[in-house]
């Protein structure tokens, strides 16, 4: 017999654990599942936030490390630095900061489990099956709604045809965590190097006692070598060189929209609906709206018994009608025209056009 339960969230990183606490905050019975035996555990990601974020969703101190005033931008050929008189991004770290979301969703009355395994949805019986990979138990769960967060090899595209496809174009980001207690740095750095990467980019982003340097892009570009290449940048970097790997992380991202966000009973938040900038392959803030907004239609589909995917097409429609959704259709179609640039004339522009985004960004900080 199948466990049956209100709402089953797939992932526990930000997306799934905002999902689940506004669903749970409504008083509705939600089960979240994660796969590895801590939240963010082997997230690939470079923790800077935007800094307004800690307002919008109530971040405590005790998870925030460096509040960034300045913003790096090395072409290679040109250098400039954005300095601020207020801070511009915070940096954190994913192993405190995913599971503080997820705490936060059990204090509301979800149910977290750790270190599980989805192997299987079955959509025409609305049911999952999960293997408990402590205890090596199998065991069924049902739901009315089920919400996949389970990042760009989302579940949801194989079993429901909604979502992002893995298989289709995928980029790549790695990171290693560098260790420096009472390190100086106060400075968020994105390098480009486009003549051995001409689509992505290097970061160091500090936080308190480390250094988060990392680096994205293309698959079929970067092969298997972009463990090397991170090495090889590590090294030419002398105040870096010599510091100890603490933590190593990779994963896939995205690298375009899904065109279904929804079906008959479930819904794709996050990097399963492909919501990450295409420019700077950040996707926090983007996943975690679309969290906010399938939790909503969640809600109004349990208050009305009403699970169908006409129903739950209020996701996707409300999803359309955002500024963040028609931003990701600018920044698409301004990476999509980088791409075709380079092909057609072998000279990459990617790093031309993240200096305009900066400026831009920079004006608007300053004037408006």
């Amino acid at each position: 017999m199948a466990e049956a339960h209100d709402v089953i969230v797939v992932g526990a990183g930000p997306c799934g654990s905002t999902a689940a606490y506004e669903i749970a905050k409504a008083g509705y019975d939600v089960v979240l599942l994660e796969r590895y035996q801590t939240p963010g555990e082997l997230n690939s990601c470079g923790g800077g936030l935007g800094h307004f974020l800690i307002k919008k969703f109530d971040l405590p101190e005790h998870i925030l490390h460096k509040r960034v005033r300045s913003v790096k931008l090395d072409l290679g050929w040109m250098q400039k630095t954005y300095r601020a008189d207020e801070p511009i991004y915070v940096s954190v770290k994913r192993t405190e900061f995913d599971p503080f979301l997820a705490e936060r969703a059990v204090k509301m009355g979800a149910q977290l489990r750790l270190f599980q395994r989805v192997d299987d949805y079955d959509p025409f019986h609305k049911r999952l099956k999960v293997k408990d990979r402590a205890t090596g138990e199998h065991y069924d769960l049902t739901a009315k709604i089920v919400i996949f967060a389970d990042g760009a090899r989302t579940m949801a595209w194989p079993n429901c045809r909604i979502g992002v496809d893995p298989k289709r174009d995928p980029a790549v980001g790695v990171a290693f965590e560098l260790g420096w207690p009472g390190n100086p740095l106060d400075t968020f750095e994105f390098l480009f190097r486009e003549h051995e990467l001409p689509y992505g980019y290097y970061w160091v982003f500090p936080t308190n006692d480390t250094l988060n340097v990392g680096m994205g892009g293309p698959v079929k570009q970067l092969g298997g070598r972009i463990g090397e290449m991170l090495h090889e940048f590590i090294d030419s970097r002398p105040e870096l060189k010599d510091l100890p790997i603490v933590r190593k992380s990779s994963g896939l991202i995205p690298t375009y929209v899904a065109s279904q966000l929804h079906g008959d009973g479930v819904m794709v938040v996050g990097d399963a609906g492909g919501f990450v900038n295409p420019l700077t392959g950040g996707g926090i803030y983007l996943g975690m709206i679309s969290a906010q907004i399938a939790a909503g239609v969640a809600r109004e589909a349990l208050q009305q018994n009403d699970f169908s995917c006409a129903f739950l097409s209020r996701y996707t429609s409300r999803i359309k009608r955002t500024p963040f959704y028609a931003g990701l259709k600018v920044f698409h179609a301004v990476v999509g025209y980088s791409q075709a640039h380079l092909q057609r004339t072998g000279k990459p522009v990617l790093g031309k056009i993240f200096k305009l985004y900066s400026d831009i960004g920079d004006f608007a900080l300053r004037r408006l």
